[in-house]
C-alpha cells in the first residue's frame, strides 16, 4: 500500500517528494476544458519514477449521457487521455461515472460505459470508474447502480476507484462501501481518500483535511486498514496540509 496525494501536474515528483508520498495522482490536461492531453515534457523523469503514478481525467467527461454532443467529445478526451497517460506508464486512468440525466434510462449509461472502454482498450491504460457524490440519474452513486454497471462492464479493463467524501456525500456508510465494493471487484484499485465538509447523504462534494470533517475517524481508519490498495489524499488548503494528511495515514497503519 503506497500513499500520497493529488498534486500539481508541473514538478510533479518534486510536489509529492515535498508531501513525503510515494505515489501520486495528476492531471494532465485542464480538468474543465475538452482540450486534448499534450505529450509530457517530463517525460522520461515519469518514465524513471519508481512509484504508481495515476492520471484523473478531466472532470466533464461523461461517457454515461445520452446526449451525443457530450459523450462523443468525452470518449474522444477519453481516449486521448489513455494514450498520454500511457506513454509514461500510468497506472490508471480515473473517471467520474457519469450520469444520465434527469429522466434518462440509467441502463443506457452502462451501454454507454461499455462502448467507451471497448474504444481504449488499445491503449494499454486500465480505466477506473470512481464513485460519485450526487445525482439520482448517476451510474456510479448508488450501490446497487454501481453492482449493475458491473454486470455490464465488468468484462473490459477497467476497475474501481472509492473515494470516501464521495459515498459519505452520497449516501453509502463508509464501511458499508468499503465491504460492497470488494465484493464486487474483489480488489478496490485505489482510494481517494478525503474527509468531508458535509453530512451524510448531503450529495455535495466538498473535501476536508482528515480527522477535520465529519465522516467519523474509526470509519476512516477502518478504509486503511481493510483495503489494502494505494491511497491518494485529495485535499484542501496545499502543500502542508497534504504533508499532515499522509502523516494521518501512517499513523493509523495496523
Amino acid at each position: 500500500m503506497n500513499i500520497g496525494a493529488h498534486i500539481p501536474s508541473k514538478n510533479a515528483i518534486e510536489e509529492i517528494e515535498k508531501r513525503k508520498g510515494d505515489t501520486f495522482q495528476i492531471f494532465i490536461s485542464s480538468p474543465q476544458m475538452w482540450k486534448p492531453p499534450k505529450p509530457r515534457e517530463d517525460l522520461e523523469a515519469l518514465q524513471d519514477y519508481k512509484g504508481a503514478i495515476y492520471v484523473h481525467a478531466p472532470y466533464l467527461i461523461n461517457v454515461a449521457t445520452p446526449n451525443n454532443k457530450v459523450r462523443h467529445p468525452s470518449r474522444k478526451l477519453l481516449r486521448e487521455t489513455c494514450k498520454i497517460a500511457a506513454t509514461f506508464g500510468a497506472a490508471a486512468v480515473i473517471v467520474h461515472g457519469g450520469s444520465v440525466g434527469e429522466g434518462g434510462d440509467i441502463s443506457v449509461g452502462y451501454e454507454n460505459w461499455a462502448k467507451a472502454l471497448k474504444e481504449v482498450e488499445g491503449e494499454g491504460v486500465r480505466v477506473l470508474v470512481e464513485n460519485t457524490a450526487g445525482g439520482k440519474n448517476s451510474v456510479a452513486r448508488y450501490m446497487d447502480s454501481i453492482e449493475r454497471l458491473w454486470e455490464v462492464i465488468g468484462g473490459y479493463n477497467v476497475g474501481l476507484c472509492l473515494d470516501t467524501c464521495h459515498t459519505w456525500a452520497g449516501g453509502i456508510p463508509t464501511i458499508d462501501a468499503v465491504k460492497g465494493f470488494k465484493k464486487l471487484v474483489k480488489k478496490i484499485d485505489l482510494v481517494h481518500f478525503n474527509d468531508s465538509k458535509d453530512t451524510f447523504e448531503s450529495s455535495r462534494d466538498r473535501h476536508e483535511n482528515l480527522g477535520k470533517g465529519n465522516i467519523p475517524k474509526e470509519d476512516l481508519e477502518y478504509v486503511i486498514n481493510n483495503v489494502k490498495t494505494d491511497i491518494v489524499v485529495e485535499t484542501p488548503n496545499g502543500l502542508e496540509a497534504q504533508k499532515k494528511d499522509i502523516a494521518w495515514i501512517r499513523k493509523r497503519i495496523k
